[in-house]
């Protein structure tokens, strides 16, 4: 009997392990719906007014609705600082900055495809630019007030508009 049970235990262990081994992380490309980020990156060049749904507007800012959801279904147009741009927003699947913004990086240059180059602008952002074309995508990770890794996906008409801003905005 107890030999019968360390053999069921031991065959146990093996079935939870591998189950835990095929549960590793997903491939990169579904942390973000690659359709929907090149539908994004190519409406840039008409302002996004072929995805721009709904218009809020506010003192401080013009926020459209899009259907076009590259994120976590996060996504908006928005202007304030800038010209419109493109932005998503969500949680990254791991809370360690470098391997976030790794993994979130190899994630945009596989839905991105052939032609983009990537430049990292600062510990916690990228930027992929092509080559002669105008738009910008670019991701970058922050902490929320929790604690927790969060990641913006945006897409910009220009370089220019792409840059970071003073303060943050």
């Amino acid at each position: 009997m107890r030999r019968t049970m360390r053999t069921w235990l031991a065959g146990a262990g093996v079935i939870l392990l591998s189950g835990c081994a095929s549960q590793a992380t997903p491939p990169v490309a579904e942390l973000f719906d690659c359709q929907a980020l090149n539908r994004a990156v190519a409406s840039a060049e008409t302002g996004f007014a072929d995805i721009k749904g709904r218009l809020e507007t506010t003192r401080l800012t013009r926020t459209w609705q899009t259907d076009t959801q590259a994120f976590h279904d996060a996504c908006v147009i928005t202007s304030a600082r800038r010209p419109d741009h493109y932005l998503c927003f969500g949680p990254l699947a791991n809370d360690d900055p470098r391997s976030a913004l790794l993994k979130g990086g190899e994630a945009v240059a596989q839905c991105l495809g052939e032609g983009w180059q990537s430049r990292r602008t600062s510990a916690d952002r990228i930027a992929f630019t092509r080559e002669g074309q105008a738009p910008v995508v670019t991701l970058e990770t922050f902490l929320n007030d929790r604690g927790r890794r969060m990641g913006t996906l945006g897409v910009y008409q220009n370089a220019r508009d792409a840059e970071p801003r003073p303060g943050g905005s």
